[in-house]
């Protein structure tokens, strides 16, 4: 009886973990992100995503001293590679509307809006006609 009651409460506990997790990495999605950034920004220091409940907008802030200083063209296209690869790794049914490219100097930085963030847009209802032309 002690051992049923155990395993009960063990499954139980484990289920809340789950459903108290982190929502946004909960699909696998922004960690495959979060390993292909090296592809995009080769000297980033740290990244943090995060995704709107209703799957529609989605942040990336990156903590990269060597980018940081990029101009506002430079960042744009960068937003926009990282807003097709995004759509890559999504599929072509997503719910992806718009989203932002944050850059920060602040390596230990875990916020949306970090204090010393540029943020530049990403339109990823743009950029799914580029990705998906059909």
């Amino acid at each position: 009886m002690k051992k049923l009651f155990s395993i009960t409460i063990f499954v139980t506990v484990i289920s809340l973990l789950y459903a108290c997790g982190d929502r946004t990495a909960n699909d696998g999605k922004t960690n495959i992100i979060r390993d292909s950034m090296v592809n995009l920004l080769p000297n980033y220091r740290a990244v943090h995503i995060n995704v709107s409940e209703d799957r529609s907008e989605l942040t990336v802030v990156v903590a990269d001293t060597k980018f940081y200083p990029a101009s506002a063209e430079e960042r744009s296209k960068k937003a926009e590679e990282l807003g097709k690869m995004i759509l890559r790794i999504y599929g072509k049914d997503n719910y992806l509307q718009k989203g932002s490219l944050v850059l920060t100097k602040d390596i230990n930085n875990t916020s949306d809006a970090p204090a010393d963030g540029i943020k530049t847009p990403i339109d990823f209802e743009g950029l799914k006609k580029v990705v998906f032309p059909n």
